[in-house]
């Protein structure tokens, strides 16, 4: 039985920039409707300098602008607002440039909108046979974030980058994205790590782009410092004696030992040396452990104000998806 008795609502975001030339394309390609749900397409246009905002709106799609670019992390956040805002069930995310075929999207949706899952995101490395032709550099440095990605969100994702995916009205509800530069490791992480069911679809998709240049990963020493930045701030965020309260207590241990023998030894001989070193490096660990130990409880009180504030904005996105979607008495 359905938890909706009106139409539900899906809306096919695509953050866009200068892609003037693949935007009315994709745009045209998108399905009406998905598994029984009101299709609506919004473009978030990113500070383009060409006419994408204007061909998008040429294809029927409803347009948001930055007026500069703001980053693809900030593209994310206006998508989620807009589609929390006017009562949407479920979002679909799909890039500008032509590198994914809106065709697949049915095939993507149905596992969420049938509720056999909260999010689905295409991947393109999970059937060895739907592995697109990309650098090799691209390959191996998709499949080490992929790890490193499982390993904060203690499931296994085989494709942490792929931004083509369908959320769900729990995932709706209760995503969160802080990073300016991208979102999509950062989203699964706070997605799994929130108990939040994920599925991912073998999906083949295009490795490279027809036109131009990636926005995101044309610098990859980049792509990686800025991407590694947002999963270390939603990983701590979630699990904040992880990253501080583990390394405090080894550290203070570690310290605690180094004193004790430097003591034990004064004790026996009346003198540190030659483990002055020993003795000092000791305190050093010890003041060092406490200072972690500190951020550690700093950061675990953040954490509960912001799960806090996420449950007062998925409450809230519900009260409005409900009034929207109430029929007039």
């Amino acid at each position: 039985m359905s938890l909706y008795t009106t139409v539900m609502k899906t809306l096919v975001a695509i953050p866009a920039l200068n892609e003037e030339i693949t935007i009315k394309q994709v745009i045209s390609a998108i399905p009406q409707q998905l598994h029984g749900t009101e299709v609506e397409v919004l473009v978030v246009d990113d500070g383009s300098t060409d006419s994408t905002a204007a061909k998008a709106r040429e294809a029927g799609a409803f347009v948001i602008s930055h007026g500069r670019n703001m980053g693809l992390g900030t593209a994310f956040r206006t998508m989620l607002s807009y589609a929390r805002e006017n009562g949407f069930h479920f979002m679909a995310t799909i890039d500008a440039d032509g590198q994914f075929n809106p065709e697949d999207l049915p095939a993507l949706a149905r596992p969420v909108i049938k509720d056999e899952t909260d999010f689905s995101t295409a991947s393109r490395f999970m059937d060895p046979s739907l592995t697109p032709d990309m650098p090799a550099l691209k390959k191996w440095g998709n499949a080490r974030v992929a790890k490193l990605v499982s390993n904060l969100a203690n499931t296994r994702i085989h494709d942490a980058t792929c931004g083509f995916r369908v959320y769900g009205p729990k995932a709706l509800d209760r995503v969160a994205c802080f990073s300016r530069f991208t979102y999509t490791q950062e989203v699964l992480i706070d997605i799994a790590r929130k108990g939040l069911r994920i599925k991912e679809i073998p999906t083949k998709i295009r490795g490279e782009r027809e036109h131009g240049e990636s926005r995101i990963a044309s610098n990859l020493w980049r792509y990686a410092h800025l991407s590694a930045e947002a999963m270390y701030s939603v990983s701590h965020g979630h699990s904040p004696w992880r990253f501080y309260g583990t390394p405090a207590f080894l550290l203070m241990g570690m310290g605690t030992l180094l004193d004790v023998f430097t003591l034990s030894w004064w004790l026996v001989t009346g003198r540190i040396s030659p483990f002055t070193a020993f003795g000092m490096g000791g305190l050093f660990l010890i003041t060092f452990g406490i200072l972690l130990v500190l951020f550690a409880s700093i950061a675990d009180i953040s954490s509960a104000n912001r799960k806090m504030l996420e449950e007062i904005t998925a409450m809230e996105t519900r009260r409005i998806r409900q009034k929207r979607n109430t029929p007039a008495s």
